[in-house]
């Protein structure tokens, strides 16, 4: 089963190589910024507000999140497209730290491995 998108492991953090270009996000290996697999998040992709507002998305509504700390908070939600080869997956943004969520691993792709010997993590279909 080929990989669809590779990432590196560092200090046990996996991440993919992302790039913003005409207002979609491009998750390819020469992407200049960093986006963090966080199992965690249940959502789709959280970006910081400016890269929202680079990528020109428009307010879709808000929704209400339950923070790592506990917190619940109320943010703001929009959909946009990621690109990924000649692959494209509509998914929902928030404002937040660079992450990728559950809920777009599971629509991207259906096996994420982490491999700890080589530092790669692999979303195949």
């Amino acid at each position: 089963m080929e990989a669809l998108i590779q990432g590196d492991i560092i200090d046990f953090i996996p991440f993919f190589n992302v790039k913003v270009e005409e207002g979609n996000l491009l998750i390819n290996e020469d992407g200049d910024l960093s986006l963090i697999v966080d199992t965690g998040f249940n959502g789709g992709i959280a970006l910081p507000e400016e890269v929202l507002e680079e990528m020109g998305l428009e307010l879709a509504g808000y929704d209400t999140f339950r923070l790592a700390t506990g917190e619940v908070v109320e943010l703001p939600m929009f959909l946009g497209k990621v690109i990924i080869k000649d692959f494209e997956v509509e998914t929902w943004f928030i404002p937040g730290d660079w992450l990728l969520g559950m809920e777009f691993l599971y629509v991207a792709g259906r096996q994420l491995s982490l491999n700890f010997e080589d530092d790669t993590v692999k979303l195949r279909q």
